[in-house]
């Protein structure tokens, strides 16, 4: 019978008898209780799958993916502990991102992925690290809705001059501004205006720093400039293009490294009411 009994209480405690009112979904219970079944590692692998499938149907990459559930049943509602993809050359509205990182910082995550489209049911923090190169910006800036950032900066111009586009070079780890622009009253024929400038992340913003311009384009304050620059905010464009405006983001910091743009930040989800 000593032997028996322990035997008894380890079969009754890890049975998962379901107790009248416990929710077994709940954040409480999930996280409360250490859930261990011969059947978790085979529903991670599945959902690991699953969600490698439809990160490549999306974007056309092999994403490496990491995840975490708390039960079988929970898993297959969508409930999970932890998650973590990383991928390179990652396409998305005809923007190529050469790495993007993403990882969860909420232990306790609900989509219902049944529905379309998905349906969050918990808040969720995930912290992400994206690189863009002087590729991946240009292209963002082709989009037809940049125009509408210049059309607002030409408001400003007007009449001195008048911007026909933008597009950035990254060299030595600096980046080049080099604005088309049109002098209506003097010139027909478009020219060049090349900045060159650092960025940095004020409240949440990001804006120049830094800035210096070739002394052949005139007298020009190096405040005027910035605050073209700023008014043009390439970086924020693209930034702004890639996001689906479904989800509050926050942008943290901001560097060059090996000429591309490292950016890092929070992405805040908000469980659908």
């Amino acid at each position: 019978m000593k032997k028996i009994l322990p035997l008894l209480l380890i079969l009754f405690l890890t049975s998962g008898i379901s107790f009248a009112g416990v929710d077994r979904l709940s954040q409480e219970y999930l996280q409360s209780t250490n859930h261990f079944t011969i059947t978790k590692p085979l529903a991670e692998m599945i959902a690991k799958k699953a969600i490698k499938k439809a990160l490549k149907k999306e974007t056309g990459t092999n994403f490496d993916v990491k995840f975490e559930g708390y039960t079988t049943s929970s898993i297959k509602r969508g409930i999970f502990k932890y998650i973590e993809i990383e991928g390179k050359d990652v396409k998305v509205e005809e923007v190529t991102i050469p790495y993007v990182h993403l990882k969860s910082l909420t232990d306790y995550n609900y989509v219902d992925y049944t529905q379309t489209p998905m349906v969050f049911k918990s808040d969720m923090t995930y912290a992400y690290d994206l690189l863009l190169d002087d590729e991946a910006i240009n292209a963002a800036l082709k989009d037809s809705d940049y125009m509408k950032v210049l059309t607002k900066v030409n408001k400003i111009a007007k009449p001195f001059f008048v911007i026909k586009g933008v597009r950035i070079k990254i060299v030595d780890n600096k980046m080049y501004i080099i604005t088309d622009y049109n002098l209506p009253i003097a010139i027909t024929k478009d020219k060049s205006f090349v900045a060159k400038s650092d960025f940095e992340v004020v409240n949440g913003k990001i804006k120049a720093k830094n800035v210096s311009i070739d002394t052949a384009y005139g007298n020009l304050g190096l405040n005027k400039v910035a605050n073209l620059i700023n008014y043009l905010n390439p970086l924020e464009f693209t930034l702004d293009h890639l996001d689906n405006n479904k989800q509050k983001g926050t942008i943290e910091n901001i560097n060059i490294v090996d000429n591309k743009v490292k950016v890092d930040g929070k992405i805040y989800v908000v469980a659908t009411k």
